[in-house]
């Protein structure tokens, strides 16, 4: 059966290795599986596809008006994120490679993050994200969902894959 094309950010693996409260940017909405990195100011915002230093997953959503949000931030955390499905398709060999987020803009109907994996973009060199496995209900190709790990965290060091 082929997977579904259904993303929703960075869902965390159990067990939950940390998880704080960060005061929040006004400027936008943020949704549960949302990539977000630490600002000048201090707060969090969600991330971009160029981000570095991620900090880590928004675990709940806080719209422009709220003043803080719950975040995943261990650098060890690791996720599941669902591949975008363009411009390639994963396999067994992308393990241990890294690949940067395609950053989209949540659904307000559902209150849940749209960030993926950018399958194009799988590669040795430093990246956002690092692939560690698949999740063991999907069929590694389109739309698979895969087990990562922070690469380029704002508490962790950065290297590059293997």
């Amino acid at each position: 059966m082929a997977n579904v094309n259904n993303p929703r950010g960075l869902d965390p693996v159990q067990p939950l290795l940390s998880m704080r409260r960060y005061p929040k940017s006004t400027a936008a909405a943020i949704y549960p599986g949302d990539a977000v990195i630490l600002l000048t100011a201090g707060t969090v915002g969600v991330a971009t596809a160029g981000s570095i230093e991620l900090l880590g997953a928004a675990m709940q959503y806080a719209t422009a008006a709220d003043t803080q949000i719950l975040v995943c931030d261990d650098p060890d955390q690791q996720y599941y994120i669902k591949d975008d499905g363009v411009g390639g398709t994963l396999a067994r060999t992308d393990v241990a490679k890294n690949a940067d987020l395609v950053v989209t803009a949540g659904s307000a109907t559902y209150l849940k993050s749209a960030h993926s994996l950018d399958t194009s973009g799988a590669t040795i060199a430093a990246a956002q994200l690092r692939i560690l496995n698949f999740h063991p209900d999907d069929e590694v190709g389109k739309y698979v969902r895969c087990r990562v790990v922070i690469n380029e965290h704002a508490f962790a060091k950065k290297t590059a894959g293997i």
